[in-house]
């Protein structure tokens, strides 16, 4: 079937209704969390031939968290949908305002490579909840777990309700002409400018998850074994290529020794220095990141780590002395290498956070909750943690979303029911009363009466 073909089937679908009610939209939620559970072998093996991801890794950042969010759904699904009760002013009295959550529509939602179960499905649950039918196009550069889902979604799901995409920039080009009613895109900024222009020519609302410079800020009074762990925890989850990677560390000077130390510890620990892709560290997805990244650690001032092996695209856990204007501060690493840049007055960093593009995450080592406060109202970013990285992203009680150049609009939870959620608002009157007051002709009398009754 021609693309576009499959996008009409989709829309006139949505209008008969495939997933308009409650129990429907549950059915298919339903399915989804079977089909997980009982794929999710052969998931995490895809995973792992695509990533070099382990098993336990890939159950928990990818199956664990779909499932998760499944049952969220199903648990307060009921209760988003009712129409939202909305105050009442004299003018329009006596009468009952109500705030509808309607689905767009066929929404399109294009996923990334790194995460490609989870950032793939994760949005697909907030579309399918909100009652929308899904355009789904997957990563090319995850062929493995790409072609599974594709198998898996077309088996089980009415292609009306999802239709499943791959392919590579050419499909995406197609895919943006379609007349969609709603764009997801989760991936870099640059492509993210193309999506967004191309959702413009139609006025077709969008929402961005993109990415950034990540920063780790370890203040003075910051626990220096605690925060290398929990920041090397978060670098080396998938060597690196997360979007909410700690980016850099921001690390007062007097720790900075402490820190490197905690550091090849806390690496010590984690993998016994025995770093094997596929058993308990990713590998690089491909060749062309593999070398990006191995000219970054060339060009860089090494503390420890750096070496790199072609063979199975895996790079060691690199921490590099840095300063702001160096070639690996200028865009996002995404992979296993740390720069570090120390300071003394907290106030010249926060200016350069302020001049630099929002993050999609900042971490915040301290106990001081002025300093706290500090950061948090003066550094736009999208979200984060204060004392840990990433765990943020596990609670669907909390929007997850990114600002400026890191994207717009949020997700997770409810924040995903009502990112594929339009707002219609309906005011319900009686027949009676009906005031002459409010029809003309209009004289002196009657707007003596409204100033009266509404002043």
């Amino acid at each position: 079937m021609k693309l576009s073909s499959a996008i009409l089937q989709q829309k006139k679908a949505f209008r008969d209704g495939i997933n308009r009610s409650a129990k429907v939209r549950k059915e298919h939620l339903n399915k989804l969390k079977t089909v997980v559970l009982e794929n999710e072998k052969k998931l995490c093996d895809a995973i792992n031939q695509d990533l070099g991801k382990p098993y336990a890794d890939a159950y928990v950042t990818e199956i664990y968290t779909v499932l998760q969010e499944i049952d969220f759904h199903l648990k307060h699904l009921d209760s988003w949908i009712k129409p939202e009760n909305a105050g009442n002013i004299m003018a329009t009295f006596p009468s009952k305002s109500q705030i509808y959550k309607q689905p767009f529509g066929t929404v399109l939602i294009i996923s990334p490579w790194n995460y490609p179960v989870h950032l793939a499905l994760m949005p697909v649950i907030g579309a399918i909840s909100s009652g929308n039918t899904v355009a789904l196009k997957l990563s090319e550069h995850s062929p493995n777990t790409s072609s599974l889902i594709g198998e898996l979604l077309r088996r089980e799901f009415d292609e009306k309700l999802i239709s499943v995409f791959e392919g590579g920039v050419e499909t995406v080009q197609e895919l943006l002409k379609e007349p969609f009613d709603k764009i997801f895109f989760t991936g870099s900024t640059q492509v993210g400018k193309i999506v967004m222009k191309a959702a413009a020519e139609q006025l077709i609302p969008v929402t961005l998850e993109l990415g950034g410079k990540s920063p780790a800020i370890v203040y003075k009074d910051s626990n220096a074994d605690v925060a290398a762990r929990r920041i090397w925890w978060g670098k080396t989850m998938n060597a690196g290529q997360t979007c909410v990677a700690p980016d850099y560390v921001l690390i007062h000077e007097s720790l900075a020794d402490d820190f490197v130390e905690e550091s090849r510890k806390a690496l010590q620990l984690f993998f016994r220095d025995h770093l094997q892709p596929g058993e308990n560290y990713p590998q690089i997805i491909n060749d062309k990141h593999f070398g990006r990244l191995v000219k970054l650690i060339e060009n860089s001032e090494i503390i420890f780590g750096g070496t790199s092996t072609p063979e199975t695209r895996c790079i060691e856990p690199t921490l590099i002395r840095a300063g702001w204007d160096d070639e690996i501060m200028q865009d996002e690493i995404f992979g296993p290498l740390l720069p570090m840049i120390t300071f003394t007055d907290e106030d010249s960093f926060i200016e350069k956070l302020q001049d630099r593009p929002s993050p999609l995450a900042l971490y915040l080592f301290t106990d001081d909750a002025d300093f706290q406060n500090s950061i948090i109202e003066q550094v736009p970013f999208g979200g984060g943690c204060i004392n840990d990285t990433m765990v943020h992203l596990g609670n669907p009680n909390l929007p997850f979303g990114g600002v400026g150049k890191s994207g717009m609009g949020a997700y997770h939870g409810k924040y995903s029911f009502d990112t594929f959620s339009r707002e219609q608002s309906i005011l319900k009157k009686p027949f009676w009363p009906d005031p002459d007051l409010r029809y003309p002709p209009y004289d002196e009398t009657k707007i003596t009466w409204f100033k009266r009754l509404f002043s």
